[in-house]
């Protein structure tokens, strides 16, 4: 079958120079899943193929990359078969548009979505944009088996782990199931990718350091934290790939793409001790010249230092720890399994290892009190001391598929119909958002302790090492980045100057 794989523009408040897509990893494994089961398969990705188109979509809300006009015009003709990456909920708005649009300009095609947003929300989705399919869950198999239905007109309820509808409305086929041997997906499509724009783009999850694509060396978490939507995303199967199949990946987009630098994507990359000084191993023994990140933040009852100067030494520079909370009282009650005492403790060798580490942490969760957030701030003090480089505050923000969003909409605090939620969500990627769901904290309060947060954090992080200022300040200046706080301000101070006068040059020129 001839298939169009879509991934949508990209929603974010206000105008600005930075660049809000990274590289699409999941899409890319559909597309070497379809592509390897026979089918004649293409990309639009509209965040990099329109990398500097921006428009207004509404009030203060911006559009990046093409619009849905652009992409319609993308699809050939012939297309029988259209999937979209549906990833993210404060897209929402946009994605269901661009649905209604393809379907009318294009409507003997099959409309499939899948990813994290579809899967958190199907019924939803189906009732508010005209898609054919969803794909639940993990979707390599089921997208493959999905398409030969179609091709040979067999009944869709044999094909685990998708929504359909059909004359009698909206149904679920039987339960979706995990794919046994991953090992056995094929690697991810980036042939078939404008990936050049995301690396002239400087488009990364995490700190750029060169010419950097997302790669996976598990997937699932076995834990179950109440924020969360990754329980209902993948189940609480974790898998691990062999170290030598995950380097052999990592070596041939080094040798295929010239890529040097690689963002970990996975949702829990280090639990297993064995498995992680394995794989540091075989990279040191491959001698490969590449620096990786783990940027989506990770555990620490694996990292002492034995491991953290193994992680250092085989091209690990950046590595993220997701405490979320200083508070023992908070991290029982959103069921994050993280002692802080451990955690400090990993902090510490990975800091003798040379790594530079950031913390992801989250405030105004519906039961945080004052004092849970003043122990907190004490957590990121003791932090510093043991050597943190970054912390990156985040308000709680309730994600369609969490235990947290389900009590939300039980307690009548939310309502995912109404369009207000999705520009709450919108909102909630601003440091200081409009909408909180604590019980005990208003509004005006967490927002000004985001800027105690970040004052404690840096003031103590310079205080108790201010090389570290003098080190930020050099790296602005020579356009070298090595954290997160160095990225923030190229992308947001330095980038943003450079970008203004050359398009004032290229006018002048004119």
């Amino acid at each position: 079958m001839k298939i169009c794989l879509i991934k949508p523009p990209v929603l974010h408040k206000g105008v600005s120079f930075a660049r809000y897509a990274t590289p699409p990893l999941g899409l890319a494994y559909i597309a070497a899943a379809l592509k390897k089961s026979g089918n004649e398969v293409y990309v639009i990705d509209a965040s990099a193929t329109g990398i500097n188109s921006v428009e207004k979509y509404k009030d203060n809300i911006y559009l990046f990359g093409l619009n849905k006009n652009d992409i319609s015009d993308l699809i050939h003709a012939d297309t029988e078969v259209i999937c979209f990456s549906f990833m993210f909920t404060n897209n929402w708005l946009y994605d269901r548009e661009l649905v209604s649009y393809i379907k009318e300009k294009h409507p003997n095609s099959v409309l499939i979505a899948g990813g994290e947003h579809a899967t958190a929300a199907p019924q939803y989705c189906m009732e508010q944009a005209p898609l054919d399919f969803i794909v639940l869950g993990e979707g390599e198999s089921a997208v493959v088996e999905l398409c030969n239905s179609l091709k040979e007109n067999n009944s869709f309820s044999e094909v685990p782990g998708i929504v359909y509808r059909n004359n009698e409305g909206i149904n679920y086929s039987k339960g979706k199931k995990r794919i046994k041997d991953i090992e056995k997906i094929p690697w991810p499509a980036w042939e078939l990718f404008p990936i050049e724009e995301y690396f002239e783009n400087e488009m990364t999850y995490g700190v750029h350091r060169g010419r950097t694509l997302p790669i996976m060396a598990t997937r699932g978490c076995p834990y179950d934290c109440t924020f969360c939507s990754s329980p209902l995303m993948w189940g609480r199967k974790y898998q691990m790939r062999s170290p030598k199949d995950f380097v052999d990946e990592i070596e041939h987009l080094y040798n295929t793409y010239k890529v040097d630098n690689f963002d970990l994507y996975d949702l829990t990359a280090i639990i297993v001790k064995s498995w992680i000084v394995e794989m540091c191993n075989e990279i040191i023994k491959r001698d490969l010249k590449i620096t990786y990140q783990l940027p989506s933040g990770t555990r620490a009852e694996a990292i002492d230092f034995e491991v953290a100067d193994l992680l250092y030494k085989s091209g690990c520079k950046n590595i993220t720890y997701a405490p979320e909370s200083g508070s023992d009282k908070v991290l029982k009650e959103v069921k994050k399994k993280v002692k802080t005492k451990k955690m400090l403790e990993s902090i510490k060798y990975s800091n003798q290892a040379g790594l530079n580490i950031k913390l992801n942490m989250i405030m105004g969760f519906p039961d945080d009190t004052h004092k849970d957030i003043w122990i907190s701030f004490w957590f990121l003090i003791k932090s510093t001391w043991y050597g943190a480089n970054d912390a990156a505050p985040a308000i709680f923000s309730p994600y369609p598929g969490s235990e947290l969003f389900d009590r939300l909409i039980e307690e009548g605090k939310l309502n995912l119909k109404n369009d207000d939620f999705l520009y709450s969500i919108i909102d909630s990627y601003d440091v200081v958002p409009k909408k909180v769901y604590s019980n005990n904290i208003s509004a005006f309060s967490i927002r000004a302790y985001i800027f105690i947060f970040l004052i404690l954090f840096y003031g103590s992080n310079y205080l108790f090492r201010p090389n570290r200022f003098f080190t930020t300040i050099y790296n602005v200046l020579k356009n070298k980045q090595e954290s997160k706080i160095e990225q923030l301000i190229h992308v947001n101070l330095i980038k943003p100057i450079v970008l203004f006068f050359n398009r004032s040059n290229l006018y002048h020129n004119k």
